[in-house]
């Protein structure tokens, strides 16, 4: 408040008057209560005199009773010092409301939990099911009705979903509050997108799919405007659900492996091959679908490059961005594609960016038109809950707490790579050299033998380090959906001496290091009269 007042051009002698009252207010709602009129009120001298002279007793009067012990007695309740101060907390906190209702703005710091349950209340009440001014008769298939008293409380008596028939982002009548969260969050994302290093994004839209059917759902909405495409080219990355998304698309996946690089360990994106597609069958190609955030050795796409190509060519551009907006690296590629190229829309799980339980993906688009187009082809309402979960998850951390869990994660994964570089010499390994992917490292395994490398991620999974991935190379070949991979897991066919990979993802903690403990001692494990030493 203090800060606001100097950032307004208050006087000196207003700021004391404000320092004084905090001073004299010791509990939580109370200042809160007492702070925001001094802020809102302080210019109009006749207002403040009253007011200060009014609190002092109420508020004398309340950490008395506190303190004592004693109870407020009804009568005591009734006069006008504690109407006045209960009314400054109730104006309090509804202008808190009405600011986040029409400004849709995240606040620089985060909100206490209480607040946010009775904002989320709040918007509850204004569904038709749960309002108290009429009598929910409903007389309809879909009137939010919930049988089990558990289910309510869990979504907070919101059960209408949001958007309506046709669109994802349309408001629905009789779920007037359920409609201004959704509305709320997406806001909220596009601010978010913006902070984490895309500030030329227009559009954001939370879609209550994981990240592989998002992905279809985008490829679906651009069908109508080339009707004879059939194919979606697929810059090869070994992830199942990003391949599986232009199968349910409808679309058939001309893969196009990586290369590896001359002077790093990199796997990276054959723009060449990429063109070569293109040029052999323009007309039946859709879109090219890239992917930045991926595990060691695969590096992100070259985005700018692809970028370039579909806008030289006239197809559609999907990136699958999984969990980059974490990545400084990946979100610079696609701000800088989308002044240089072309990109029609990147989609980013909730999970993995935004520390809410699974079941969302965000579509983000750097023209408005783009998303809203993708949210008129959803068809029916949708789960609240991504959207509800994600609104939540930004009022606890503010934006503050955003830009911390990034500086936080960039800085654990600078030291994760010392210590598992470390950790790889001591023990005759090494980590590969990936300059460009700044989320995920890979460490060989050429000291264990082929045969007993998935056994060492067992051994690691079971001790808790449920992230890492061993990833043996194979002569085998992997099938989806008819589809055949050459050893699957590695991003190509190429054969090396088998690898380990772990991953630095938003709000890692140091207990992330134990993994690296020790170094010097070996971990021997017993399997039918084999060892395998690590």
């Amino acid at each position: 408040i203090v800060r606001g007042c100097k950032s307004s051009g208050r006087q000196l002698n207003e700021l004391s008057k404000i320092r004084k009252i905090l001073v004299r207010t010791r509990y939580g709602p109370e200042r809160i209560a007492l702070g925001q009129f001094a802020f809102t009120n302080v210019d109009t001298p006749d207002t403040w005199t009253s007011y200060d002279r009014v609190t002092e007793r109420s508020c004398a009067a309340l950490r008395e009773s506190k303190e004592s012990g004693m109870e407020i007695s009804d009568a005591r309740m009734t006069t006008k010092p504690f109407r006045d101060c209960r009314r400054l907390a109730v104006d309090s906190r509804q202008k808190m409301f009405d600011d986040l209702i029409q400004k849709k703005v995240i606040p620089e710091e985060a909100w206490p939990e209480p607040m946010i349950e009775q904002f989320l209340i709040y918007l509850a009440n204004m569904d038709t099911n749960n309002r108290i001014d009429m009598a929910p008769i409903g007389a309809g298939e879909r009137e939010g009705r919930v049988a089990s008293p558990l289910v309510a409380r869990l979504h907070l008596h919101m059960s209408h979903g949001i958007g309506r028939s046709g669109n994802l982002t349309e408001c629905q009548p009789k779920a007037q509050g359920s409609s201004m969260l959704a509305q709320i969050a997406n806001e909220f994302v596009l601010q978010t997108i913006k902070l984490m290093g895309i500030p030329s994004c227009k559009g954001a839209l939370i879609v209550p799919m994981a990240t592989g059917m998002t992905l279809s759902l985008c490829l679906s909405s651009w069908r109508r405007s080339k009707p004879e495409a059939k194919y979606v080219i697929f810059s090869r990355i070994d992830q199942k659900s990003c391949f599986k998304s232009i199968l349910f698309a409808g679309y058939e996946p001309i893969t196009v492996d990586p290369i590896r690089d001359s002077e790093t360990d990199s796997l990276k994106t054959n723009v060449e091959g990429i063109r070569s597609v293109i040029r052999n069958r323009p007309e039946q190609v859709l879109a090219v679908l890239t992917t930045t955030s991926c595990f060691a050795p695969r590096a992100p796409d070259d985005v700018l490059e692809i970028a370039k190509l579909c806008s030289e060519f006239g197809l559609y551009h999907l990136v699958n961005n999984a969990y980059g907006l974490q990545s400084r690296k990946c979100v610079e590629l696609l701000e800088e594609a989308s002044r240089e190229g072309r990109i029609d829309a990147f989609v980013q799980s909730t999970d993995k960016n935004f520390l809410i339980p699974v079941g969302g993906a965000v579509v983000g688009t750097f023209k408005k038109a783009k998303v809203e187009a993708i949210a008129q082809f959803y068809p029916g309402r949708a789960s609240a809950i991504p959207s509800r979960d994600y609104m939540i998850t930004s009022l606890h951390l503010g934006k503050s707490g955003w830009r911390e869990l990034l500086q936080q994660r960039e800085e654990l994964f600078a030291l994760m790579k010392t210590k598992l570089e470390a950790f790889a010499r001591s023990i005759g390994e090494t980590v590969l050299d990936v300059p460009e992917n700044l989320i995920s490292l890979a460490m060989t395994l050429k000291t264990i033998p082929a045969s007993k490398q998935t056994l060492f991620g067992s051994i690691l999974f079971s001790r808790g380090i449920t992230g890492a991935r061993v990833v043996p190379s194979t002569m085998a070949k992997k099938s989806i959906e008819g589809y055949e991979f050459m050893n699957f897991g590695s991003h190509t066919a190429e054969q090396h001496v088998g690898y380990l990979n772990v991953a630095c993802g938003i709000d890692e903690t140091l207990s992330v290091l134990q993994i690296y403990r020790n170094p010097s001692k070996t971990l021997t494990v017993e399997c039918k009269h084999d060892n395998v030493r690590s």
